[in-house]
Protein backbone atom coordinates (compact mmCIF):
# COMPACT_ATOMS: atom_id res chain seq x y z
CA UNK A 1 0.00 0.00 0.00
CA UNK A 2 1.93 3.16 -1.18
CA UNK A 3 1.14 6.23 1.12
CA UNK A 4 1.23 9.57 0.87
CA UNK A 5 4.62 10.17 1.94
CA UNK A 6 7.83 8.32 2.37
CA UNK A 7 7.17 6.60 5.79
CA UNK A 8 11.14 7.08 6.60
CA UNK A 9 11.50 10.23 5.49
CA UNK A 10 8.55 11.40 7.36
CA UNK A 11 9.90 9.36 10.59
CA UNK A 12 13.55 10.89 10.62
CA UNK A 13 11.94 14.58 9.48
CA UNK A 14 9.74 14.42 12.35
CA UNK A 15 12.29 13.54 14.48
CA UNK A 16 14.38 15.77 13.41
CA UNK A 17 11.86 18.93 13.41
CA UNK A 18 10.42 17.65 17.12
CA UNK A 19 14.18 18.08 18.93
CA UNK A 20 14.67 20.35 21.51
CA UNK A 21 17.25 23.33 21.45
CA UNK A 22 18.08 22.35 25.40
CA UNK A 23 20.17 19.34 24.13
CA UNK A 24 23.87 18.82 25.52
CA UNK A 25 26.03 18.76 22.57
CA UNK A 26 28.42 16.56 24.29
CA UNK A 27 26.31 13.91 25.19
CA UNK A 28 27.38 10.41 23.85
CA UNK A 29 26.27 9.24 20.40
CA UNK A 30 22.95 7.10 20.56
CA UNK A 31 21.72 4.79 17.74
CA UNK A 32 18.34 5.99 16.45
CA UNK A 33 17.22 2.82 13.65
CA UNK A 34 14.38 3.53 11.48
CA UNK A 35 12.14 0.36 10.90
CA UNK A 36 9.77 0.24 7.82
CA UNK A 37 7.62 -2.84 6.04
CA UNK A 38 4.99 -4.17 5.92
CA UNK A 39 4.20 -8.03 5.82
CA UNK A 40 2.33 -9.86 2.66
CA UNK A 41 0.95 -13.57 3.44
CA UNK A 42 0.39 -13.33 -0.60
CA UNK A 43 4.17 -12.96 -1.34
CA UNK A 44 7.00 -15.23 -0.72
CA UNK A 45 9.69 -12.88 -0.74
CA UNK A 46 9.65 -10.11 1.75
CA UNK A 47 11.42 -6.82 1.89
CA UNK A 48 12.07 -4.26 5.04
CA UNK A 49 13.72 -0.97 5.34
CA UNK A 50 16.37 -0.72 8.37
CA UNK A 51 17.95 2.90 8.39
CA UNK A 52 19.13 5.29 10.85
CA UNK A 53 18.64 8.29 12.66
CA UNK A 54 21.94 10.85 12.62
CA UNK A 55 23.06 14.06 14.57
CA UNK A 56 25.57 16.46 12.85
CA UNK A 57 27.12 19.38 12.80
CA UNK A 58 25.20 21.35 9.95
CA UNK A 59 22.42 20.83 7.31
CA UNK A 60 20.47 17.40 8.31
CA UNK A 61 18.66 17.80 5.25
CA UNK A 62 22.01 17.86 3.38
CA UNK A 63 23.46 15.21 5.23
CA UNK A 64 20.52 12.96 4.44
CA UNK A 65 21.40 12.50 0.88
CA UNK A 66 24.73 11.30 2.11
CA UNK A 67 24.38 6.95 1.38
CA UNK A 68 26.65 6.73 5.18
CA UNK A 69 24.75 9.16 6.51
CA UNK A 70 21.39 6.63 6.59
CA UNK A 71 22.17 3.36 5.80
CA UNK A 72 23.75 0.91 8.16
CA UNK A 73 27.26 -1.15 7.29
CA UNK A 74 26.93 -4.65 6.61
CA UNK A 75 27.06 -5.42 10.34
CA UNK A 76 23.01 -5.94 11.53
CA UNK A 77 21.66 -9.39 12.29
CA UNK A 78 18.16 -9.47 11.35
CA UNK A 79 15.58 -12.11 12.26
CA UNK A 80 11.92 -12.29 12.11
CA UNK A 81 10.56 -14.88 14.66
CA UNK A 82 6.91 -16.60 14.45
CA UNK A 83 4.73 -16.21 17.79
CA UNK A 84 1.75 -18.59 18.60
CA UNK A 85 -0.23 -17.74 21.81
CA UNK A 86 2.72 -16.00 22.75
CA UNK A 87 5.55 -18.62 22.47
CA UNK A 88 7.83 -18.70 19.41
CA UNK A 89 6.70 -21.59 16.67
CA UNK A 90 8.77 -22.69 13.93
CA UNK A 91 12.37 -21.46 12.35
CA UNK A 92 12.55 -17.97 12.27
CA UNK A 93 13.88 -16.11 9.53
CA UNK A 94 17.23 -14.64 8.87
CA UNK A 95 17.18 -11.23 6.86
CA UNK A 96 20.05 -10.74 3.69
CA UNK A 97 20.84 -7.63 3.47
CA UNK A 98 20.28 -6.31 -0.49
CA UNK A 99 20.51 -3.61 -2.77
CA UNK A 100 17.20 -3.06 -4.27
CA UNK A 101 18.79 -1.39 -6.99
CA UNK A 102 20.32 -4.65 -8.55
CA UNK A 103 17.30 -6.85 -7.92
CA UNK A 104 14.92 -3.51 -10.23
CA UNK A 105 13.70 -1.97 -6.87
CA UNK A 106 15.05 1.39 -7.11
CA UNK A 107 14.12 4.02 -4.22
CA UNK A 108 12.07 7.01 -5.51
CA UNK A 109 14.22 10.52 -5.34
CA UNK A 110 13.92 12.82 -2.27
CA UNK A 111 15.75 13.92 0.61
CA UNK A 112 17.91 10.99 1.47
CA UNK A 113 20.46 8.59 -0.61
CA UNK A 114 18.47 6.60 -3.05
CA UNK A 115 20.93 4.94 -3.92
CA UNK A 116 22.45 2.26 -3.64
CA UNK A 117 18.42 1.40 -2.05
CA UNK A 118 19.93 -1.13 1.08
CA UNK A 119 16.76 -3.41 1.76
CA UNK A 120 17.08 -6.60 4.27
CA UNK A 121 15.36 -9.30 2.57
CA UNK A 122 13.69 -12.91 3.45
CA UNK A 123 11.82 -15.65 1.58
CA UNK A 124 9.10 -18.16 2.34
CA UNK A 125 5.46 -18.23 3.20
CA UNK A 126 3.91 -16.18 6.11
CA UNK A 127 1.45 -18.13 8.46
CA UNK A 128 -1.66 -16.00 9.22
CA UNK A 129 -2.04 -18.18 12.68
CA UNK A 130 0.61 -16.77 13.77
CA UNK A 131 2.30 -13.71 14.84
CA UNK A 132 5.77 -11.68 13.96
CA UNK A 133 8.26 -9.82 15.95
CA UNK A 134 11.16 -8.62 14.01
CA UNK A 135 14.55 -8.37 16.46
CA UNK A 136 17.94 -6.49 14.79
CA UNK A 137 21.36 -6.84 16.76
CA UNK A 138 23.68 -4.24 15.62
CA UNK A 139 27.25 -6.68 15.78
CA UNK A 140 29.82 -3.78 16.02
CA UNK A 141 28.57 -2.36 19.24
CA UNK A 142 26.09 -5.20 20.58
CA UNK A 143 22.98 -2.31 19.97
CA UNK A 144 19.54 -4.67 19.91
CA UNK A 145 15.94 -2.94 18.43
CA UNK A 146 12.70 -4.82 18.08
CA UNK A 147 9.24 -4.70 17.09
CA UNK A 148 7.40 -4.43 20.56
CA UNK A 149 3.54 -5.50 21.75
CA UNK A 150 0.82 -2.98 21.51
CA UNK A 151 -1.63 -2.52 23.55
CA UNK A 152 -4.05 -4.11 21.72
CA UNK A 153 -1.94 -6.94 19.78
CA UNK A 154 1.27 -8.83 20.33
CA UNK A 155 3.55 -8.68 17.97
CA UNK A 156 3.05 -8.10 14.19
CA UNK A 157 -0.21 -9.77 12.86
CA UNK A 158 -1.19 -10.42 9.35
CA UNK A 159 -4.13 -9.04 7.76
CA UNK A 160 -6.34 -11.99 6.44
CA UNK A 161 -8.11 -12.33 3.57
CA UNK A 162 -11.64 -10.22 3.06
CA UNK A 163 -15.00 -10.50 1.11
CA UNK A 164 -15.31 -7.67 -1.58
CA UNK A 165 -19.46 -7.55 -2.29
CA UNK A 166 -19.70 -5.30 -4.39
CA UNK A 167 -18.44 -5.32 -7.62
CA UNK A 168 -18.31 -8.82 -6.38
CA UNK A 169 -17.74 -10.64 -10.11
CA UNK A 170 -15.95 -9.64 -13.39
CA UNK A 171 -18.28 -8.89 -16.26
CA UNK A 172 -20.79 -7.07 -13.81
CA UNK A 173 -21.80 -3.23 -15.67
CA UNK A 174 -22.19 -0.44 -13.30
CA UNK A 175 -23.52 3.28 -13.98
CA UNK A 176 -22.27 6.36 -13.62
CA UNK A 177 -24.15 8.52 -11.52
CA UNK A 178 -24.24 11.40 -8.92
CA UNK A 179 -25.36 10.37 -5.68
CA UNK A 180 -27.57 9.09 -3.94
CA UNK A 181 -27.86 6.71 -7.35
CA UNK A 182 -24.06 6.31 -7.51
CA UNK A 183 -22.65 2.78 -7.82
CA UNK A 184 -22.20 1.24 -4.03
CA UNK A 185 -18.38 0.17 -3.63
CA UNK A 186 -19.41 -2.44 -0.56
CA UNK A 187 -16.71 -4.71 1.23
CA UNK A 188 -16.51 -6.59 4.42
CA UNK A 189 -13.49 -5.48 6.91
CA UNK A 190 -10.16 -8.04 6.56
CA UNK A 191 -9.75 -9.23 9.91
CA UNK A 192 -6.53 -7.63 11.71
CA UNK A 193 -6.47 -4.25 9.12
CA UNK A 194 -8.24 -0.86 9.68
CA UNK A 195 -6.86 1.30 6.80
CA UNK A 196 -8.22 0.84 3.12
CA UNK A 197 -6.52 1.72 -0.30
CA UNK A 198 -9.25 1.62 -3.39
CA UNK A 199 -7.83 2.17 -6.91
CA UNK A 200 -9.76 1.81 -9.97
CA UNK A 201 -7.72 1.05 -13.11
CA UNK A 202 -9.86 2.57 -15.93
CA UNK A 203 -8.72 1.32 -19.56
CA UNK A 204 -9.22 2.90 -22.86
CA UNK A 205 -8.57 2.68 -26.53
CA UNK A 206 -7.06 5.65 -28.69
CA UNK A 207 -8.03 6.02 -32.11
CA UNK A 208 -5.91 8.31 -34.48
CA UNK A 209 -9.08 10.50 -35.97
CA UNK A 210 -7.49 10.21 -39.20
CA UNK A 211 -8.04 6.72 -40.19
CA UNK A 212 -9.68 5.15 -37.08
CA UNK A 213 -6.53 2.87 -37.05
CA UNK A 214 -5.81 2.08 -33.12
CA UNK A 215 -3.45 4.04 -31.72
CA UNK A 216 -2.67 2.57 -27.80
CA UNK A 217 -4.72 0.25 -25.99
CA UNK A 218 -3.71 2.51 -22.21
CA UNK A 219 -5.31 3.19 -18.55
CA UNK A 220 -5.37 5.82 -16.13
CA UNK A 221 -5.58 4.60 -12.70
CA UNK A 222 -8.06 6.35 -10.40
CA UNK A 223 -7.37 7.22 -6.53
CA UNK A 224 -10.76 6.24 -4.95
CA UNK A 225 -9.52 5.74 -1.59
CA UNK A 226 -6.07 6.65 -0.02
CA UNK A 227 -5.45 5.91 3.43
CA UNK A 228 -9.26 5.69 4.29
CA UNK A 229 -9.98 4.23 7.66
CA UNK A 230 -14.08 3.55 8.15
CA UNK A 231 -15.28 5.67 10.99
CA UNK A 232 -18.22 2.52 11.68
CA UNK A 233 -17.36 0.63 15.33
CA UNK A 234 -20.81 -1.27 15.05
CA UNK A 235 -20.11 -2.96 11.69
CA UNK A 236 -17.59 -4.41 9.55
CA UNK A 237 -19.50 -3.69 6.36
CA UNK A 238 -18.22 -0.53 4.57
CA UNK A 239 -19.54 1.18 2.17
CA UNK A 240 -18.50 4.11 -0.48
CA UNK A 241 -20.15 5.38 -3.33
CA UNK A 242 -18.13 5.45 -6.81
CA UNK A 243 -19.73 8.64 -7.97
CA UNK A 244 -19.89 10.25 -11.97
CA UNK A 245 -18.11 13.29 -10.38
CA UNK A 246 -15.01 11.55 -8.86
CA UNK A 247 -14.53 9.13 -12.27
CA UNK A 248 -15.50 11.85 -14.87
CA UNK A 249 -13.12 14.67 -13.22
CA UNK A 250 -10.70 12.76 -12.90
CA UNK A 251 -10.09 11.58 -15.85
CA UNK A 252 -10.50 15.24 -17.17
CA UNK A 253 -7.79 16.28 -15.29
CA UNK A 254 -5.69 13.78 -15.97
CA UNK A 255 -6.09 12.77 -19.57
CA UNK A 256 -4.71 15.09 -22.04
CA UNK A 257 -7.19 16.20 -24.56
CA UNK A 258 -6.04 15.72 -28.27
CA UNK A 259 -7.60 17.00 -31.38
CA UNK A 260 -5.97 14.37 -32.99
CA UNK A 261 -7.13 11.08 -30.83
CA UNK A 262 -10.70 9.56 -30.58
CA UNK A 263 -11.46 7.46 -27.27
CA UNK A 264 -13.74 4.52 -26.37
CA UNK A 265 -13.73 2.49 -23.45
CA UNK A 266 -12.01 -0.73 -23.18
CA UNK A 267 -15.29 -3.01 -23.24
CA UNK A 268 -12.85 -6.40 -23.42
CA UNK A 269 -10.69 -5.12 -19.90
CA UNK A 270 -13.11 -2.47 -18.46
CA UNK A 271 -12.18 -1.28 -14.79
CA UNK A 272 -10.00 -3.31 -12.43
CA UNK A 273 -10.99 -1.99 -8.98
CA UNK A 274 -7.44 -2.77 -6.94
CA UNK A 275 -8.44 -3.30 -3.04
CA UNK A 276 -5.36 -3.17 -0.03
CA UNK A 277 -6.12 -3.23 3.17
CA UNK A 278 -3.11 -1.99 5.45
CA UNK A 279 -2.68 -3.46 9.25
CA UNK A 280 -4.07 -2.48 12.53
CA UNK A 281 -0.45 -0.43 13.29
CA UNK A 282 -0.58 1.31 9.87
CA UNK A 283 -4.30 2.55 11.04
CA UNK A 284 -2.20 4.32 14.01
CA UNK A 285 0.49 5.79 12.55
CA UNK A 286 -2.13 6.98 10.37
CA UNK A 287 -4.43 8.34 13.10
CA UNK A 288 -1.44 9.88 14.87
CA UNK A 289 -0.26 12.05 11.70
CA UNK A 290 -3.83 12.98 11.59
CA UNK A 291 -3.86 14.32 15.11
CA UNK A 292 -1.09 16.37 14.17
CA UNK A 293 -3.24 18.62 11.62
CA UNK A 294 -3.21 21.65 13.37
CA UNK A 295 -1.11 21.86 16.01
CA UNK A 296 1.60 24.02 16.85
CA UNK A 297 4.86 23.09 17.00
CA UNK A 298 5.60 23.15 21.10
CA UNK A 299 2.16 21.37 20.94
CA UNK A 300 2.78 18.45 18.55
CA UNK A 301 1.73 14.62 19.60
CA UNK A 302 4.40 11.95 19.65
CA UNK A 303 4.89 10.10 16.47
CA UNK A 304 3.01 6.86 16.68
CA UNK A 305 6.12 4.25 16.12
CA UNK A 306 5.96 0.22 17.45
CA UNK A 307 9.69 -0.20 17.64
CA UNK A 308 11.57 -0.36 20.60
CA UNK A 309 14.61 0.78 21.00
CA UNK A 310 14.13 2.67 18.05
CA UNK A 311 11.07 4.65 15.51
CA UNK A 312 9.51 3.37 12.93
CA UNK A 313 6.66 0.69 11.34
CA UNK A 314 6.24 -3.01 10.81
CA UNK A 315 3.05 -3.97 10.08
CA UNK A 316 1.15 -5.59 7.26
CA UNK A 317 -1.30 -5.62 4.35
CA UNK A 318 -3.54 -8.24 2.37
CA UNK A 319 -4.15 -6.79 -1.83
CA UNK A 320 -7.29 -8.00 -3.67
CA UNK A 321 -9.04 -6.93 -7.12
CA UNK A 322 -11.76 -7.61 -8.94
CA UNK A 323 -11.21 -7.60 -12.88
CA UNK A 324 -13.28 -6.42 -16.08
CA UNK A 325 -15.99 -4.30 -14.49
CA UNK A 326 -17.91 -2.82 -17.49
CA UNK A 327 -20.13 0.34 -17.86
CA UNK A 328 -23.68 0.59 -18.38
CA UNK A 329 -24.79 1.43 -22.16
CA UNK A 330 -25.82 5.06 -20.64
CA UNK A 331 -22.50 4.94 -18.31
CA UNK A 332 -20.56 5.04 -21.90
CA UNK A 333 -23.21 7.83 -22.80
CA UNK A 334 -22.15 9.68 -19.59
CA UNK A 335 -18.30 9.45 -20.49
CA UNK A 336 -18.61 10.48 -23.62
CA UNK A 337 -21.40 13.32 -23.84
CA UNK A 338 -20.59 14.89 -20.30
CA UNK A 339 -19.37 18.44 -20.36
CA UNK A 340 -16.79 17.44 -18.20
CA UNK A 341 -15.19 14.94 -19.96
CA UNK A 342 -16.72 15.86 -23.81
CA UNK A 343 -13.22 17.38 -25.03
CA UNK A 344 -12.05 14.01 -24.40
CA UNK A 345 -13.78 12.56 -27.58
CA UNK A 346 -15.33 9.01 -26.34
CA UNK A 347 -17.41 7.37 -28.02
CA UNK A 348 -20.66 6.65 -26.95
CA UNK A 349 -22.68 3.35 -26.98
CA UNK A 350 -23.02 3.59 -30.62
CA UNK A 351 -19.67 4.10 -31.44
CA UNK A 352 -19.42 7.91 -32.34
CA UNK A 353 -18.87 10.80 -30.68
CA UNK A 354 -21.43 13.28 -29.02
CA UNK A 355 -22.53 16.18 -31.15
Amino acid sequence: MKLPYSIVAALLLTLFAGCKQDFDITADYKEIPVVYGLLNQQDNVHYIRLQKGYLIDGDARVAAGVTDSVYYPDTLTVKLIPYFNGSPSGSAFTLNRVDGDALGLPKASGTFANSPNILYRFTGALDNTKTYRLEVTNKSNGYKFKSKKNEDSVDITLVKDFQINSPFKAGLAIGLQSEPSAFKVVWRGAENSGVYDLTVRFHYLEFKQSDNSLYRDTFVDIPFLRSYIPSSTTSDLYTVPLTSDLVLGYLANNVKSDIEVIRQFNILKGMQFNFAAGGSELKKFMESQQAQGGLASNEALPTYTNIEGGVGLLSSRYFKQIDSVLLKPEGIDSLACSSITRALKFKNRNGVLCQ
